[in-house]
C-alpha cells in the first residue's frame, strides 16, 4: 500500500491542482440569468476545467453600490464601453436621487450583448470596440463607467472577448483617450495598477462589501469626477 506521503507527492506533481472537474460546457450559447447575493442580475457560467477557474462575470459586484454613488446626477448620457453585466448601472438605478436620460451599454462580446438586450430593454446596446464607443459618445453631456479587463486569463473562454495584446495595452489606450475626454469618467482596475496611479487623474480605493478568499477585495478608482 502506498504511503500517504507518496500519494500526496503524486497529487502535487499532477497537472490537476485542486478538484478535477468533468463538468460539461453549459450556458455558453444561451446565457442564464441569476440573482447574486446583493440582488444584482448576473450570468451563470460554470467552471469549464481546471485551467479556467473563473466562473462567469463576477465583475464589480461587491463594489458596485459604492461606485454608483460617485456617478453625477442628473446624468444626461450614461455609457459603459465594457458593460459586462452592468452591475454599477444596476446599482445606480436604485439611487433615489439618480436621474438618467439615455443609457449606452457596449460590449465586444456578442454573447454579452444578447444578454444585455434581454435584461435591459430600455437601454441602447452596441457591439463595438471600446475605443470606438468612447470616441463616438464623448462630449460634455456623457459619463463613462470604464470597467476594463483586469486579467487576460479571465477572457480565455468562448463567450468572452480580449482584443488587445495585454492589459497594459488597454491601460495605455484608455489613459490616452481619457486625457482628451470632454465627458466625466470612472475607470475601475486592480488596486496595484501603477499606470493608473501615475496617470495624473484622481485615484482612490473602494473596498468590497463582502469577503472573497478571507479578505475584502479593493478596487482602484481612477476618475476626473
Amino acid at each position: 500500500m502506498r504511503s500517504c506521503l507518496n500519494i500526496l507527492q503524486t497529487d502535487m506533481n499532477s497537472k490537476w491542482r485542486g478538484i478535477k472537474t468533468i463538468q460539461k460546457r453549459i450556458n455558453e450559447k444561451a446565457p442564464k440569468t441569476i440573482i447574486n447575493r446583493l440582488g444584482q442580475k448576473s450570468i451563470s457560467l460554470p467552471r469549464i476545467d481546471d485551467k479556467k477557474r473563473w466562473a462567469g462575470y463576477p465583475g464589480l459586484a461587491g463594489t458596485a453600490r459604492k461606485i454608483a454613488k460617485m456617478i453625477p446626477s442628473p446624468c444626461i448620457r450614461y455609457v459603459e464601453p465594457f458593460a459586462g453585466t452592468a452591475k454599477v448601472y444596476q446599482e445606480a438605478l436604485k439611487r433615489k436621487d439618480f436621474r438618467i436620460q439615455t443609457t449606452i451599454l457596449n460590449d465586444k462580446s456578442q454573447f454579452v450583448c444578447n444578454w444585455l438586450r434581454k435584461e435591459f430593454p430600455s437601454t441602447y446596446v452596441f457591439n463595438e470596440d471600446f475605443a470606438d464607443c468612447i470616441e463616438h459618445w464623448d462630449d460634455e453631456l456623457t459619463f463613462f463607467l470604464i470597467d476594463e479587463p483586469w486579467n487576460k486569463s479571465y477572457y480565455l473562454q468562448n463567450f468572452s472577448c480580449f482584443n488587445r495584446k495585454s492589459v497594459k495595452e488597454y491601460d495605455e489606450e484608455i489613459i490616452k483617450l481619457c486625457k482628451n475626454m470632454e465627458g466625466k469618467f470612472i475607470i475601475t482596475t486592480r488596486k496595484e495598477n501603477q499606470r493608473m496611479l501615475k496617470s495624473g487623474f484622481k485615484n482612490k480605493l473602494v473596498k468590497s462589501e463582502y469577503v472573497v478568499s478571507g479578505k475584502y477585495p479593493e478596487v482602484l478608482i481612477t476618475t476626473n469626477v
